[in-house]
């Protein structure tokens, strides 16, 4: 079982995010696309704290991804991102939307 928890706080408008996501519960093709999001992003790699140096009016993020016996979060920010994460806060934030 794969459990992502993502937030998303901050910005402008202050627009939170906030889902729980049991991949178990979603379509195969949905599963599928976000366990190759979390594999090419190298998540479990990535520092658990980026947004330490986050600026004013950006979304700051946090991230847990659940997998079996691991299990990491990532705090980071619009600036503090790296590249290979945000595909899959593009597709988290989809996703959150759909809801």
């Amino acid at each position: 079982m794969t459990k992502v928890i993502y937030q998303r706080t901050g910005g402008a408008l202050g627009q939170e995010i906030n889902i729980s996501v049991d991949l178990a519960s979603l379509p195969a093709s949905e599963t599928h696309n976000l366990m190759t999001l979390i594999g090419q992003s190298d998540f479990f790699a990535i520092p658990e704290n980026l947004a330490a140096q986050s600026t004013p009016d950006e979304f700051q993020y946090t991230i847990t991804v659940e997998a079996e016996r691991s299990k990491h979060t990532i705090h980071t920010s619009d600036t503090t991102m790296p590249n290979s994460l945000r595909p899959l806060l593009n597709e988290l934030t989809m996703l959150a939307a759909t809801e």
